[in-house]
């Protein structure tokens, strides 16, 4: 029994983490985090300048899961999000590069 419920643990943490992070199409780049106790989550990036303002996440479900849809060209992407004024790295991509300032910026290709 223990190890069934191990199982279908390790089945659901992978399905959320499928759900969040990045997702391209033809139309852009879906970014979807989850931060349930955020009040605002915005998008800092190379392709707006690093101002988060620029680009606010919408807060979908009362869960917290945040999603914003934007139309990229083609290049490599860093970006940050910024959870009430809290700048992190995306938990949910791995693809990472260290910044100046000993943290870490997420990234994305186009």
């Amino acid at each position: 029994m223990e190890r069934d419920d191990r199982i279908q643990r390790n089945t659901e943490n992978q399905k959320t983490s499928e759900s969040f992070g990045i997702r391209k199409d033809k139309d852009g780049v879906m970014f979807t985090a989850f931060y349930p106790e955020a009040k605002t989550v915005q998008i800092a990036s190379d392709f707006n300048d690093w101002q988060p303002e620029r680009n606010p996440m919408k807060r979908y479900r009362s869960a917290g899961v945040w999603k914003l849809k934007i139309p990229l060209p083609k290049g490599n992407y860093r970006y940050r999000y910024v959870v009430d004024g809290r700048w992190q790295q995306d938990p949910y991509n791995d693809a990472v590069e260290p910044n100046p300032y000993s943290e870490f910026n997420s990234l994305v290709q186009v």
